[in-house]
């Protein structure tokens, strides 16, 4: 059998479960639907997931659904490299990073990155019609990546030395800062998003640790890679 996951190309939801999946090493195919034609929402899918949302993950002619709980999935399933940890400390540790950053770093990330990407560079639309609210999101977002930091100080990935659910869930959200930052250098500059690297080594080099990973490549939205 194998796994097959739908998904929309910068879906961080579903970002995270290409990661989990290439953390434990498993085979699987992605089937992209079109988020610009709503694909997601028509009938063939609303089949699928009458919610209208991704990522969906089918195995054996069962559907996953939820990002979380498709991770918790994968390990019931396939247990070698455990995304939730082994023992009662780890998996309580997981648990409580993953959903502190499923909730409030996507959240902060969002409320930047939205205006950012729907506006010409160096004049996001939010920026110039409420530049005190994206500038106090901004403010938020550092205080986020400075959790992150933390989390970071002792460790080479969120909750261990390997990857897990954590690191799975939080990363989509780096990768979507720093595809802001390389796509409208000059908004993200105005917002202070100039200077990460230094201002946040740690988190600098676990996102490189991430990206070195052997399948990691193959999980890059495909939209991100054709437009470079």
């Amino acid at each position: 059998m194998t796994i097959t996951v739908y998904n929309i190309s910068g879906s961080p939801m579903g970002w995270r479960v290409l990661l989990g999946l290439a953390f434990k090493g498993l085979n699987h195919k992605v089937y992209y639907l079109s988020g610009s034609e709503k694909e997601h929402k028509q009938d063939a899918f609303l089949q699928i997931n009458p919610h209208g949302k991704v990522p969906v993950l089918e195995y054996g002619g069962v559907f996953q659904r939820e990002s979380l709980s498709i991770l918790g999935w994968l390990d019931e399933q396939f247990p070698a490299h455990p995304l939730f940890g082994k023992t009662e400390k780890e998996i309580s540790a997981v648990w409580a990073c993953a959903t502190r950053h499923s909730d409030y770093l996507l959240k902060s990330t969002s409320n930047v990155v939205f205006p950012v990407f729907g506006g010409s560079d160096g004049a996001p639309k939010a920026l110039k019609e409420d530049a005190p609210r994206l500038e106090l999101a901004s403010d938020l977002l550092k205080i986020e990546l400075a959790e992150l930091e933390r989390d970071l100080s002792n460790s080479a990935f969120l909750c261990g030395e390997t990857p897990s659910a954590a690191d799975a869930v939080a990363f989509p959200e780096i990768g979507r800062i720093m595809r802001a930052i390389e796509t409208k250098p000059a908004s993200m500059s105005a917002l202070g998003f100039d200077n990460l690297d230094q201002e946040f080594p740690n988190l600098a080099r676990w996102r490189d640790r991430i990206t070195a990973l052997p399948d990691y490549a193959a999980t890059v939205p495909p939209h991100w890679a054709a437009s470079n």
